[in-house]
């Protein structure tokens, strides 16, 4: 998602280049998002969860505005820990919410309350796989009643049209899937953590490797009391496919929430550098098309549209200062010679992200 750039190229950075000391480095990256993202919630429904069956509901405001920020086109379903009674089956109604999905977030605050009368014995593991197991049943029944519909006349392209073209209601050829595990106990499940993430990584068909991320709302690790089991299984598999987790004995889920949605739309945090910098002289500046959303630069220390003035409304002429250091800037990490952004400051969708700089050893 990620496409670097040096000073001097013809890459819309040249106006800046040119008016910069030939020894000054410009790093250039564009933040990109997935368009398509199907989002499977599985919800501990144990008889300590309604509380944060509700917090999840009374929150989930700040999830879902990232997706329209982003024009997101997403798909969202719900199942539990109980695989006993759901056994990865969708819940609520409808089950599966789309942009088209009148009133959404209300949809999802009611699906979401999925009650406290399951199984005490959590195993979101295994029903996340239950359910994607169903789920991948239902498209090949899909293709297969496309195919038993084609004329006998060019039989083979239409089945083959069928094994291609065929539309799923979720999990979908094209999109992203991102689970997200929700649970005030440790996970049970039957096999050790690297069967499912072999499991889920391989869901999407050979080659999709990478399209699949996991993230938990969970107990914390180490634990942090409020009577959470510490979510060490949840957290392993998150960790190996880069998703992010948060704990589940916040007061408030908003935070998190919003951090979960910028990890499921692709947004990037972090940004290497292509040579060591000499840290005195390092500015960062994110540049954003004239008709940028103000929520998509709300975070920016400083702001300056002066070059907007007659510019057509798509030319990169907002420049953001971010704020420097946490919770909600830029900061250099040395271990990875690169520029991580914390909190709300990560870059909005197709920002510019350019990092200025001499090289260690050298400067004005």
């Amino acid at each position: 998602m990620l496409s670097a750039i040096t000073a001097g190229c013809e890459c819309g950075t040249q106006k800046l280049a040119n008016t910069l000391p030939p020894d000054v480095r410009v790093d250039t990256y564009t933040q990109e998002a997935a368009s398509k993202i199907d989002v499977l919630w599985v919800v501990d429904n144990s008889g300590s969860m309604a509380p944060r069956q509700e917090n999840l509901a009374r929150n989930f405001g700040s999830f879902i505005a990232e997706f329209a920020k982003n024009s997101i086109d997403y798909r969202i379903a719900i199942t539990t820990t109980d695989i006993f009674k759901e056994a990865g089956r969708f819940v609520g109604t409808p089950k599966i919410l789309s942009p088209a999905t009148p009133s959404v977030a209300t949809v999802f605050a009611n699906n979401i309350k999925v009650g406290i009368a399951g199984s005490p014995y959590e195993v979101g593991l295994d029903a996340a796989k239950l359910s994607l197991d169903l789920q991948v049943q239902a498209n090949d029944a899909a293709v297969m009643q496309c195919k038993g519909a084609c004329a006998s006349s060019g039989r083979a392209a239409c089945e083959a049209k069928c094994d291609t073209d065929t539309a799923f209601l979720f999990l979908r050829r094209d999109a992203y899937l991102y689970l997200i595990f929700v649970s005030d106990e440790e996970d049970r499940s039957s096999q050790d953590v690297r069967f499912f993430y072999r499991y889920f990584e391989t869901i999407k068909g050979v080659g999709n490797d990478g399209t699949v991320t996991t993230a938990a709302i969970m107990g914390d690790v180490p634990s942090n009391g409020c009577g959470a089991t510490p979510g060490t299984r949840y957290k392993a598999l998150s960790d190996l496919t880069g998703g992010e987790v948060g704990s589940i004995c916040d007061a408030n889920f908003s935070a998190t929430l919003a951090k979960l949605a910028r990890n499921a739309v692709g947004l990037k945090r972090k940004f290497p550098l292509q040579a060591k910098p000499n840290l005195q002289t390092l500015q960062v500046r994110l540049r954003y098309p004239c008709n940028v959303p103000a929520d998509q630069v709300a975070a920016c220390g400083s702001l300056d549209r002066a070059q907007c003035t007659g510019a057509p409304v798509d030319s990169m002429n907002v420049v953001c200062t971010p704020k420097q250091g946490a919770p909600d800037g830029w900061q250099y990490e040395e271990g990875g010679n690169l520029v991580y952004f914390a909190g709300e400051s990560v870059p909005g969708l197709s920002a510019q992200i350019e990092l200025q700089y001499y090289e260690e050893g050298k400067g004005p």
